[in-house]
């Protein structure tokens, strides 16, 4: 067997079987920590905003009145950083969070503070970026506040089979302020195993989160239709349209 193969053909063999069995265990591991959502492209635009979110241009905010409900309103934050709620009063709200916003809007209409809700609608005003596995190409993302990267990639579902754990960065590009980028390598895999890390950092608008891709994830991408499916059946990566456009030829539509 040996001489069928020569010294350099076993090293081919050994080189595609490590290319094929590569991030397979970590395969595994997001399979069974960070499952999918089921509407991950919803997930991604649901307005679940962090507490410390402030409000910006074009946000579509609801504003509902419990004693008043004539007034309630749903509209955008104006350019003037204004909410056009159509009562004499404007409040001034861009670059508030949702809680000052309430209570601004209860002190100017004289009204208790519960008797004033607010609620972030859509954001609009503000973007992530991510590059990775998940589309393979640069994806706008609504920013909703300060956020860690593990979270925000859990909540987007930016963690799918084929993602290099260790290979997680976030850029942040600094322009406006005329300084230099700075980058951050947020690991992972140290997070999925419970170990401390010092840079899963808070995410800002305009950040850009690379997601690395494992070996066999990128080989999945040059496969031929039909056997790119059996290819991601078996090494355990999501067949679906979303990771893959390649495959929803393959998918059965419900």
């Amino acid at each position: 067997m040996p001489g069928l193969l020569g010294k350099s053909g076993w090293y081919g063999v050994w080189w595609a079987i490590c290319l094929l069995t590569g991030g397979c265990a970590d395969t595994h591991l997001l399979q069974q920590s960070c499952p999918r959502p089921s509407a991950a492209q919803a997930a991604a635009r649901q307005a679940t905003p962090h507490p410390a979110y402030r409000l910006s241009c074009g946000d579509v905010v609801e504003v509902r009145f419990v004693s008043q409900p004539q007034w309630d309103a749903l509209c955008a934050v104006d350019l003037d950083g204004r909410l056009p709620l159509g009562l004499p009063v404007e409040p001034r709200v861009e670059g508030r969070t949702l809680t000052e916003t309430q209570l601004q809007i209860a002190q100017m209409l004289h009204l208790a503070p519960e008797e004033v809700v607010v609620r972030l609608i859509e954001p609009r005003g503000q973007y992530l970026f991510v590059h990775g596995p998940i589309r393979g190409r640069l994806r706008m993302v609504p920013y909703q506040g300060p956020e860690t990267v593990f979270d925000f990639l859990q909540r987007i579902g930016g963690l799918p089979p084929g993602t290099q754990l260790r290979q997680v960065y976030v850029v942040r590009p600094r322009v406006a302020q005329g300084l230099q980028p700075q980058v951050y390598r947020c690991d992972a895999w140290a997070l999925l195993h419970g170990l401390p890390t010092a840079w899963n950092v808070p995410l800002q608008p305009g950040d850009i989160v690379y997601v690395g891709e494992t070996a066999s994830s990128v080989l999945a991408r040059f496969l031929p239709d039909w056997l790119e499916p059996l290819y991601c059946r078996l090494m355990g990566l999501w067949p679906e349209q979303w990771f893959f456009p390649t495959l929803s030829k393959f998918v059965p539509r419900l």
